[in-house]
């Protein structure tokens, strides 16, 4: 091998091993994102609202029960999963997916209460009508008093007499994105937005460049040892 050779072939050795680096964090990343998508529906991520902050950062959207954590601290962890507050006489009463948060009239905490207590598997909407609250969830609608004393479960002819009330409902889509529109938009790069395309083309290319200085390098190396 000349002198030039030997330069050459450091030379494309040394960068065929910084593409190296490059390529297969992209490659490893692309890797993760797409077990966990193909996984998306078993693991529940099509289900599960990406976190506040990342929601807020990534997209620009803002969580619509922050409000609610800004003044009802004491609801504590569950505030951001509440979407609606019902005016009662006594307070207020905060509705979320799983609980029910009874405040009196200075917005202190009387009572968290299960929505399994009231025979939901999880609140879908609520409203207030005189001195009665109405519940909703996906099987079922009941009625209860202001002070969550005892539920009552209405039959569909009653149900249905309250179709066209207003329901302070629960959007699913509400906090906007879920982990596995996230895990596709990163898989994706789409958050590079209008450099997303130039972005994969330029990824794509770097694997064939790799995938060529591999071939170049290997068919030197035999060259050098006489095979």
């Amino acid at each position: 091998m000349t002198i030039n050779q030997a330069r050459r072939l450091q030379f494309v050795t040394r960068w065929h091993r910084r593409l190296a680096i490059l390529v297969m964090a992209w490659l490893a990343l692309l890797a993760a994102s797409g077990i966990l998508v193909n996984h998306a529906h078993d693991w529940g991520l099509d289900r599960k609202a990406l976190a506040d902050p990342l929601q807020r950062w990534l997209y620009g959207i803002e969580g619509s029960a922050e409000s609610y954590c800004k003044t009802f601290p004491e609801t504590g962890t569950e505030c951001g999963q509440i979407f609606a507050s019902l005016s009662l006489q006594s307070g207020n009463l905060l509705l979320s997916e799983h609980s029910l948060f009874l405040l009196d009239e200075n917005g202190g905490l009387l009572e968290k209460i299960s929505v399994a207590s009231a025979g939901l598997a999880r609140l879908e909407a609520g409203f207030s009508k005189g001195a009665l609250v109405y519940l909703r969830g996906p099987e079922k609608t009941v009625q209860t008093d202001p002070d969550l004393l005892g539920f009552q479960a209405l039959s569909e002819l009653e149900s249905g007499v309250l179709a066209g009330a207003d329901w302070e409902k629960r959007q699913q889509q509400a906090t906007g994105i879920s982990w596995e529109r996230f895990l596709l938009d990163l898989h994706a790069a789409r958050f590079l937005g209008p450099l997303a395309k130039p972005f994969n083309d330029l990824a794509a290319g770097l694997i064939l460049l790799l995938a060529a200085s591999g071939a170049w390098l290997y068919r030197l190396r035999r060259r050098t040892n006489g095979y």
